[in-house]
């Protein structure tokens, strides 16, 4: 049995357009693979806290001297775990002021660990998680041109550093001028998937 990642980030739980897209993706990854494990991380609900000056040891270099620094290491432990047991993961991806949700950002920070998820080698960085199939459900209120949009690269350039170079992004923008037209295209585009 397969087993799917999904990460929510939106802070709108129900009403989120990008939690909207997770669901569809979940319906049709069901379709495609059969029976499936569905595990899932929600950064509103469960948030992962911003790094400190305390913490930031570790999770960059195994730290685990003080309670604060144990939980840090406990937490990135398991968010990189359920990273590696996963065979396709879903992003959910609100687009706020432009950029992934402070709540991503702090997720990205904690599985960027040195020796763990990447590592510096002779010819540069190098990813350690296996490559799989990763699909970001992004959404957002206006139009945001490739030659324009700076956090599609940034997650290719993120994702890519950790060995999750195989990013499938599929976009609803202009919800908020068709939300429903943008939602149903972009759904069109999860159901074509392979």
């Amino acid at each position: 049995m397969k087993t799917l990642l999904i990460v929510r980030s939106s802070v709108n739980g129900a009403a989120s357009f990008s939690n909207r897209l997770l669901e569809a993706w979940v319906a049709h990854a069901r379709q495609r693979l059969g029976e499936v494990r569905v595990v899932e991380r929600d950064l509103a609900a469960h948030p992962v806290p911003l790094l400190t000056p305390e913490t930031v040891a570790a999770i960059r270099a195994g730290v685990v001297d003080t309670p604060a620094r144990i939980e840090a290491d406990r937490l990135a432990r398991e968010l990189v775990a359920e990273l590696q047991a996963a065979d396709e993961i879903a992003l959910g991806l609100p687009r706020y002021n432009f950029q992934a949700p402070a709540g991503f950002k702090a997720y990205i920070d904690t599985i960027a660990r040195p020796r763990i998820t990447f590592r510096y080698g002779e010819s540069g960085p190098e990813g350690l998680l296996t490559d799989k199939p990763t699909y970001a459900l992004m959404a957002s209120g206006g139009l945001y041109p490739a030659e324009s949009d700076h956090y599609v690269p940034w997650l290719r350039q993120v994702l890519g550093f950790l060995g999750l170079k195989d990013l499938r992004v599929i976009q609803a923008q202009g919800v908020a001028m068709d939300a429903e037209g943008a939602l149903a295209r972009a759904t069109a585009a999860i159901n074509a998937t392979t």
